[in-house]
């Protein structure tokens, strides 16, 4: 009883609160005052290192909707480990450090998905031209026959674009079957032939299909004793002869697809090379935006330094102050 009377005395508990002790009470022991030793295991030591920091003054701003703030705290914490931060500057100026690398890592993510966007979307933009290309072509054969005047270049103009290629040879297939299923149907046929050929017109270079096909057609129209006066072929025959100049045109179409895909796969392969670096607009911002977080990483490199260095009582070099002229 004297005892506990002796530590309610004012001026033990001035000295209590004063001195950076605590009171600890033990089974069957007066309250006495002891210091505390803290920790004492490795992972006790560890979960209590960054006590007095609970997440930075600037991670909510840093880490963004979508991000890791758990990769963030990580990064964080690696440095704080790095540099052994005394001190609400010195720690500030780390976290400073953190939020940068934290960008630079954004910025070659941006970059990475740059690079991805052009490459994925390579084929599709393609597509899109080879599929307006088309529509151009049939509108204006759409154009040129309301009008009376069907010359216009057809499909097989362009079959240097692979899309349209396809277009012909599955056509001329179509063609082929349609035939050997019903002979002729001049409507059906010239149809598909002047989307592949344009209009009807003798081509100055080669013999067309759609010129063999109108010839043999108007054979087969013939009076049959007028045929057999000019020694012509039958209607069965010159449906034989359309069916073998399809199946000649056909391959004559395929071994030109065929010899097109392999510079069609050669020339993918480097336009993915070199898409591999960002096109000049955007690589020139990206650039930009690596040169500002370079600065700004050197010099805040360079004050949590001099910082510490002064903290150590360690001799402190000059300020270098550069101008870099943009």
């Amino acid at each position: 009883m004297n005892h506990d009377k002796h530590l309610r005395s004012p001026l033990n508990l001035k000295r209590a609160i004063a001195s950076p002790e605590q009171t600890v009470s033990q089974p069957n022991s007066p309250a006495i005052i002891r210091k505390s030793s803290g920790p004492q295991t490795a992972a006790g030591k560890q979960r209590s290192k960054y006590n007095a920091r609970k997440h930075g003054i600037f991670s909510q701003e840093t880490v963004l909707k979508g991000e890791s703030r758990q990769q963030y705290e990580s990064v964080l914490a690696g440095l704080l480990d790095d540099f052994q931060t005394v001190g609400s500057a010195e720690e500030l100026l780390v976290e400073k450090l953190a939020t940068l690398s934290w960008r630079y890592r954004r910025l070659l993510i941006a970059e990475s998905a740059e690079i991805q966007r052009r490459a994925e979307f390579i084929e599709w933009e393609k597509g899109s031209e080879v599929q307006q290309e088309v529509e151009q072509i049939e509108e204006e054969r759409r154009l040129a026959s309301s009008s009376r005047q069907d010359t216009g270049a057809g499909l097989i103009a362009r079959i240097q674009n692979p899309a349209i290629l396809t277009v012909c040879i599955d056509s001329l297939i179509e063609l082929r079957n349609l035939i050997n299923l019903v002979g002729f149907n001049k409507e059906t046929d010239l149809e598909i032939l002047r989307k592949i050929y344009g209009g009807i017109q003798r081509s100055r270079v080669r013999e067309s299909l759609l010129d063999r096909y109108g010839g043999l057609y108007y054979i087969s129209q013939l009076p049959e004793e007028e045929r057999k006066r000019k020694g012509c072929l039958s209607p069965s025959q010159c449906v034989e002869h359309v069916v073998k100049a399809i199946d000649g045109e056909t391959l004559r179409l395929k071994e030109f697809q065929k010899s097109q895909t392999a510079i069609e796969a050669s020339r993918e392969k480097l336009d993915r090379l070199r898409l591999q670096v960002p096109d000049s607009p955007a690589l020139d911002r990206l650039l930009r935006y690596e040169a500002s977080l370079d600065r700004s990483f050197d010099r805040t490199l360079s004050q949590l330094e001099r910082l510490q260095r002064m903290r150590q009582g360690q001799p402190v070099p000059p300020t270098l102050k550069v101008e870099v002229n943009d």
